[in-house]
């Protein structure tokens, strides 16, 4: 039922007759005489303020609900364009190589570099599909053992580094030394800054600089990624790490992704024991921080900073 039908059945059904009965409350106690008649006026009053309150609930519940329905309906239209993207030109350049119609041995080979190129993103698309399934489903645990945070950095700057081939950026990192060790899933923790790196890469300026920093904070350890884009308003502060959504401006829409990149980030933090958080202003810039309680013991960094470098 669409919300604008559900509206005036509310206030026609709901609304409407509470009012007349707080009205009748309310003309119960002004001008009631005897204790019965206060005792009754008041059970109404009470009566229509449930009523309301509840109504009240049921419709915040309603637009939230409809709210959910709508980002994942975006959500799937967007999901299946970027599935069908890649199968379309897999299927292309296979049957065009089935026909013979490349003789030339060099475009062969380049045709099955693409085939492998959207053959790998497909599967990513996949695999991160299925990695939030466990996550909504709960079946997604961490293995938490203390060590190292540098370690984890580095392999996933490394990563980063081997996704964007072509599309070069400058990354410029410093790790602070003698850093606190983390209780960390590696493999998670590497997956969520990898994330926040990845997203910095999408939404920075033409100039593609991003920023890595780690350092100690108090009883946490922090990672943030900062990049030189465009800026997040603050009013999407919030509502950026919630599933589906992504942020209502022009180029959010028109650059790739499926809404599920920071949600993940988030479930990763939290299931460490820690937090996501995002500064940002419009046309500044944003930063991302991942906020790990300290283990305590204190890791012995070798290469305290990395200095900047095209990745």
């Amino acid at each position: 039922m669409k919300l604008r039908r559900v509206l005036p059945l509310v206030i026609g059904f709901v609304l409407v007759p509470a009012a007349l009965m707080l009205t009748v409350g309310i003309l119960i106690l002004v001008y009631g005489t005897l204790p019965r008649d206060y005792v009754f006026g008041w059970l109404i009053v009470a009566l229509v303020a449930t009523t309301i309150f509840g109504s009240a609930a049921t419709l915040a519940v309603i637009f939230r609900e409809a709210r959910l329905a709508k980002l994942q309906t975006e959500f799937v239209n967007k999901v299946s364009h970027d599935l069908r993207t890649p199968l379309t030109s897999i299927r292309m350049f296979v049957e065009t190589l089935q026909l013979g119609r490349i003789p030339d041995p060099a475009r062969q080979r380049e045709a099955l570099e693409i085939i492998s190129e959207e053959t790998a993103r497909l599967s990513g698309l996949i695999n991160r599909l299925l990695d939030w399934a466990r996550m909504e489903s709960g079946r997604r645990t961490y293995q938490l053992v203390r060590q190292p945070l540098a370690p984890i950095v580095d392999a996933a700057l490394e990563a980063f580094e081997a996704m964007l081939l072509q599309h070069a950026a400058e990354v410029d990192c410093h790790i602070a030394p003698a850093l606190p060790l983390v209780m960390a899933d590696r493999e998670a923790l590497s997956e969520a800054i990898l994330d926040l790196l990845q997203n910095a890469h999408k939404y920075t300026g033409p100039e593609k600089r991003i920023a890595v920093r780690v350092e100690a904070s108090g009883p946490t350890v922090q990672i943030s990624v900062t990049d030189n884009g465009p800026g997040i308003p603050e009013r999407e502060h919030k509502r950026i790490f919630k599933k589906f959504y992504r942020a209502r401006d022009p180029l959010s829409r028109t650059i790739e992704g499926t809404g599920l990149g920071l949600a993940m980030v988030k479930h990763i933090a939290n299931g460490h024991g820690g937090k996501v958080s995002v500064a940002s202003k419009v046309g500044h810039g944003a930063t991302f921080t991942i906020s790990l309680p300290a283990a305590g013991v204190t890791e012995q960094a070798p290469q305290a900073e990395r200095a900047a470098r095209p990745a």
